[in-house]
């Protein structure tokens, strides 16, 4: 059994370690609900009206949201929190483009895309497979919007893949699946392999009529977010061979253009917000988590080494966490930035050293005992079920070199 698998399991069973000098403002399922509908006193976020333009509002809210509910219910097997993700997973999929276009809701002639994949800017009249945004007065379907989207939507397919104990729910997951590879095969025509030295890249498209791709790729965290749920497809799936294939090529992107930086006595990483160039500098700690997302997918799917996650593991340790409840704004230590970005993703590197998850239970004692809202709400989470789980917790030391951790077979 893959240890990922073996995880969810623990987290029915493990009881949590006894509170001490290591307590932390949330620390049960009883004391986060509270928080939950103190920040939601309308009943579950995001299942309003979403508007003319939903991808911003289910990408960087309802994300975070699902996972959330995901993390809950992996820790403590509630399927309430389940039925909270499918009445949200469903609404968002009853906003896509498509979707709307089909029930007349939708005028593309008033409209029109300015940004989308190519086929659906040379014929205007096709609805997106994905969620449309509106960013400096233009309409826009983007891969980040729809990476994110997509992204929780097959974490909550993993989970009821992985876990005996929702497999009431795999009917909804099957239909996910192919409701996300709707959205998934759209972007295919924005993806290039080797082109200019990029080995594996989602890229604009030219938007002045000009068919075909510009020469500029996207942030390397756009990329990212898609990959992410090629790689959950892949694992869900049993093997897709062309999922693991961008997936690999994308990383190689990343691993040509990371920087190794020594500090004292270790050894971390450091990248750019866009790889090839520094002009938009080196990447914030905001936008990493979603970087880390894939690097920790990448991991459990073999494509990722050890070595690699325990380098990632020090640039948050000893370059982003400063101590005293701070955090830096970029992955080199510069600036200042939010703190639950330390509990998003990142806290899965406590599966390589364990002070991913004592420094987020530092800074979220010192800046979110009260969590008002999705993101510092799914660190709660997410802090809950590493504390969890750290009684149960396996080394990676021993365990091979390549993606042991949570390794899908």
């Amino acid at each position: 059994m893959p240890l990922f698998l073996r995880v969810s399991l623990l987290l029915g069973s493990l009881v949590f370690l006894a509170p001490g000098s290591e307590s932390f403002a949330i620390e049960t399922q009883t004391a986060w609900d509270k928080a939950f509908r103190a920040a939601n006193p309308a009943g579950p976020p995001c299942l309003v009206d979403a508007g003319e333009y939903p991808g911003e509002l289910y990408a960087w809210q309802g994300h975070y949201w699902i996972r959330a509910y995901l993390s809950m219910a992996q820790t403590y097997g509630d399927t309430k929190y389940l039925d909270d993700a499918v009445t949200l997973i469903d609404s968002m999929l009853s906003s896509r483009d498509d979707a709307r276009f089909s029930r007349g809701e939708l005028d593309l002639k008033t409209s029109p895309y300015v940004t989308a994949p190519p086929s659906f800017l040379s014929r205007r009249d096709r609805p997106a497979r994905g969620w449309r945004r509106k960013w400096n007065g233009e309409c826009r379907v983007e891969v980040v919007i729809d990476g994110m989207i997509t992204q929780a939507i097959m974490r909550f397919v993993a989970l009821v893949h992985d876990d005996p104990r929702f497999s009431a729910y795999r009917g909804k997951a099957a239909e996910y699946t192919n409701r996300v590879e709707e959205t998934v095969t759209m972007w295919n025509e924005t993806f290039a392999y080797n082109r200019f030295d990029v080995p594996g890249s989602y890229w604009f498209p030219q938007t002045d009529g000009t068919p075909g791709l510009s020469s500029t790729e996207v942030p390397f965290n756009h990329s990212a977010a898609m990959t992410t749920t090629l790689l959950l497809l892949d694992q869900v799936k049993g093997g897709v061979a062309e999922y693991r294939r961008k997936a690999s090529a994308v990383l190689d992107f990343w691993r040509g253009k990371r920087r190794e930086e020594r500090g004292g006595d270790y050894t971390a990483y450091n990248w750019n917000y866009y790889l090839r160039t520094r002009e938009f500098g080196v990447e914030d700690v905001g936008h990493s988590h979603m970087d880390l997302s894939f690097f920790i997918t990448a991991n459990r799917s073999g494509i990722l080494s050890n070595d690699e996650m325990r380098l990632l593991a020090n640039t948050l340790i000893k370059r982003i966490h400063k101590g005293g409840g701070r955090v830096a704004g970029r992955v080199d230590g510069s600036g200042s930035g939010d703190g639950y970005n330390v509990a998003m993703d990142w806290i899965d590197l406590a599966q390589v050293d364990p002070q991913a998850l004592t420094l987020a239970k530092a800074v979220f004692r010192a800046n979110y005992a009260v969590p008002k809202w999705s993101r510092p709400l799914l660190g709660w989470a997410e802090i809950l079920r590493w504390s969890r789980f750290s009684r149960g917790r396996q080394s990676l030391d021993g365990a091979g070199e390549q993606g042991q951790v949570g390794k899908h077979e």
